[in-house]
């Protein structure tokens, strides 16, 4: 908050006439080096939300539904604590975050290709069954292992084992 109040000030001290020419060129020159970065920032996850909206929109309604499971699981198995609530939660949105935007940088580098383009639904995929892996696995318990089927649960567990998404998704029964 202190950095936005020192930007406005300098806006402001680039109006008055008191300041030589020279501090107010010194304090565009500021103003434009910090707010480049940020203004780039920001454009290019404006982009990136245009593109990806589906997947975004799925992955902050996971992220919610987490929440409210496994705030309803815990609070039924006794174990319901606001500081692990917000501490578990907020450690999960931090790393969905950071690996998601690393494997996101490792696609662009791989360009659009097929190879590319595969790696993009894994990501998706894998960063989207990180929170829905957890909300199934607490449902199942709190199901007693009625729902979602066993076989669903192996196919998650057998995912974050190998990553195989041809196996997650294959419908053959053996």
């Amino acid at each position: 908050m202190n950095y936005v109040r020192k930007m406005f000030c300098q806006a402001i001290l680039w109006t008055d006439d008191k300041p030589s020419f020279v501090e107010k060129v010194n304090y565009v020159v500021n103003l434009i080096t910090t707010l480049t970065p940020i203004a780039f920032l920001l454009d290019g996850l404006n982009l990136w939300f245009k593109t990806n909206h589906q997947f975004s929109s799925f992955v902050i309604i996971c992220l919610v539904i987490n929440l409210l499971v496994g705030a309803r699981f815990h609070y039924k198995m006794n174990s319901f604590s606001w500081v692990e609530f917000f501490k578990k939660n907020s450690e999960m949105w931090i790393v969905l975050i950071v690996v998601y935007g690393l494997l996101e940088m490792l696609r662009l580098t791989a360009g659009s290709n097929f190879i590319g383009e595969g790696f993009k639904v894994l990501i998706q995929v894998m960063t989207l069954l990180y929170p829905i892996s957890k909300v199934l696995k607490n449902i199942y318990i709190l199901s007693r292992k009625r729902y979602p089927p066993a076989f669903i649960m192996e196919k998650i567990y057998n995912f974050e084992k190998t990553g195989d998404l041809s196996e997650f998704f294959n419908n053959d029964k053996k």
